[in-house]
């Protein structure tokens, strides 16, 4: 008996979408590089380049470092350490050549200063010209000087936040509820900075009133450093009575910094809900299932189809240290070309701004946001939240507020589940969208405890596979599981999508079955079966989570890759 075909075949697709997306293979790394050619004189530092590098760095990167930098710049024996091309100062070198450090918005050296820095660093090979900053095609989406109009400032902001000497990635979470008591639009929005040292970017999002889910909320504004502020031309982002923001604040204090607090946020200026309305979307694959091995360079991409037509505004591309490029690209319907509409020839993290894009985008139009990294440490890079993780994200606004206005399968395509012939007391299983993650990071069995009787649904699913990009599908399931002594029951529909012909408008597959276990086994298996609808029973297996958690696992042949699709439980009350 094996797996239903239409699961079978829509996994067997993903290596095609892989391709597509712009996702390369792991490859093993290569032996331990030689020992460096370039060593940059101590004596040099000494006496000239660390003034220098001082003056011009030491704002952010100085001995108590600002803005969350990841780094001082203070010590030769720090920059020099480690191996050559991921040193301290190899980054140095090439941030200075390109002129992505400092950022935009801080004084910028002379060209002099620039030349000293960089060919120190590098041993006299690099040579400064570009002072092009990021090396941008668009410009920056700025604000005018003074605020709009018959508006009022609201802020949003913590409250004297105790930061720990011990938070490396703490991410704090502040709900504010009924802050106007009518509609209104939010015109402007502007970050306020308070204790720089420790902060590494804060985002606010939204939900409507009423609306306690957590999935739901949506993104208005994100900031990092060098993000300024953000004016909506001609109208704002709506915001009503009862909608609950939420600001979180990353903080790194990386130095251990003591009796740090901080009153940082956002600040807000509303007016009347006139003129247009925007919203706030992410096209992009964001901080999910993807990786970037060790000693190696790596492309991440998601492509999404225009459902609706839109205007985009204007977007602000987001990644972490090890970025490299970016790209956000549009090809239109029915055409084979593709346009670049957004890059950034080099990326710093330390200058992330909004850039200028006033484009109309069409139903069946597009968009690939594609981010390079380049790994040259010794472990693999993954994406999350934490500041050593990565991200590949393009915030942009959009009018009008279509928040799902791009979409992977560019349809309406929606999961159709009704329990099937094995159900012998059928339950209402609600739909659940699933998430990805590597499979060193996906749930493990427990060794000792097996599925308890009782009769559940699944109330989350993960996608957990050793390669990164099969993030690229999208995935939605509906089930319930039952067991009654050692008689185990199965039975739901598993929706996916992905941005390749075949699976761009979804293809489901159903799964009915009814069988023994063995109870002896942790996690245990199907011995035979007395109903079946399609299913390999040895691909499946039952137990509880080493978190305690019931769940289901089976296993799929991705076509040269594993796949465990995890089905998590709760119990019918």
């Amino acid at each position: 008996m094996r797996l239903s075909h239409a699961l079978r075949r829509s996994f067997l697709l993903l290596p095609l979408a892989i391709a597509l997306s712009g996702c390369g293979d792991e490859v093993e790394p290569p032996p331990p590089p030689p020992e460096p050619d370039c060593v940059p004189s101590e004596d040099a530092w000494n006496t000239e380049i660390a003034a220098l590098v001082a003056d011009s760095c030491g704002q952010c990167h100085g001995e108590v470092t600002q803005s969350g930098a990841p780094f001082s710049l203070v010590d030769y024996e720090a920059l020099v350490a480690g191996d050559e091309g991921g040193r301290i100062v190899d980054r140095i070198g090439l941030q200075v050549e390109q002129g992505t450090m400092p950022p935009i918005g801080f004084d910028q050296p002379d060209i002099p200063t620039r030349q000293a820095i960089a060919g120190w660093a590098s041993c006299g090979e690099r040579t400064v010209e570009d002072t092009s900053g990021v090396g941008a095609s668009r410009p920056v989406f700025g604000a005018p000087e003074d605020p709009p109009a018959d508006t009022e400032v609201i802020d949003i902001t913590a409250d004297n936040f105790a930061v720990l000497e011990t938070f490396r990635d703490h991410y704090e979470e502040i709900d504010f509820v009924n802050v106007v008591e009518e509609d209104v639009f939010i015109r402007r929005i502007d970050s306020i900075v308070d204790a720089s040292r420790v902060l590494h970017h804060l985002t606010l999002r939204r939900s409507m009133a009423g609306d306690d889910d957590p999935l739901s909320m949506r993104y208005l504004y994100a900031w990092a450093p060098g993000t300024g502020a953000i004016e909506f031309p001609g109208g704002g982002i709506r915001l009503g009575p009862g909608d609950r923001l939420r600001l979180q604040i990353h903080y790194n204090n990386s130095a251990g910094i003591e009796d740090v607090t901080d009153s940082s946020g956002v600040r807000l200026w509303v007016g009347a809900p006139e003129g247009r309305e925007y919203a706030m979307v992410d096209p992009g694959p964001g901080a999910q299932g993807f990786r970037i091995p060790a000693r190696s360079s790596e492309t991440i991409a998601s492509t999404c189809q225009i459902t609706e037509d839109v205007r985009l505004v204007a977007a602000m591309p987001h990644m972490h240290e090890i970025g490299q490029s970016f790209e956000l690209n549009l090809k239109r319907s029915g055409e084979t070309d593709t346009d670049t509409i957004l890059s950034l020839d080099a990326w710093s993290f330390e200058t992330q701004l909004f850039y200028d894009l006033p484009i109309r985008l069409r139903e069946g139009d597009e968009l690939t946001v594609r981010c390079d990294f380049d790994n040259p440490g010794d472990t693999d890079v993954r994406a999350g939240g934490g500041t050593a993780d990565e991200m590949c994200y393009a915030f942009t606004y959009v009018t009008p507020p279509v928040e799902t206005f791009c979409t992977i399968d560019g349809g309406e395509g929606e999961i159709d589940y009704s329990p099937g012939m094995c159900v012998a007391e059928p339950v209402d299983a609600a739909p659940v969208r699933g998430t990805f993650v590597l499979e060193e990071d996906g749930p493990t069995f427990s060794d000792t405890m097996g599925l308890p009787e009782g009769q559940y649904t699944v109330a989350t699913t993960t996608v957990a596979s050793p390669n990164s990009a099969v993030q690229v599908a999208s995935f939605t399931v509906a089930g319930q599981v039952s067991r009654v002594e050692d008689l185990v029951t199965l039975d739901g529909a598993v929706f996916i999508q992905a941005p390749i012909d075949g699976l761009r408008s979804g293809v489901q597959s159903d799964l009915s079955l009814r069988g023994p276990i063995a109870t002896d086994l942790f996690p245990a298996m199907m011995t035979s079966t007395e109903c079946n609808d399609g299913g390999e029973i040895e691909a499946i297996r039952y137990g509880v989570t080493t978190d305690g958690t019931p769940a289901v696992a089976i296993n799929i042949d991705g076509a040269g890759f594993p796949i465990t699709l995890w089905l998590m439980l709760e119990p019918v009350e």
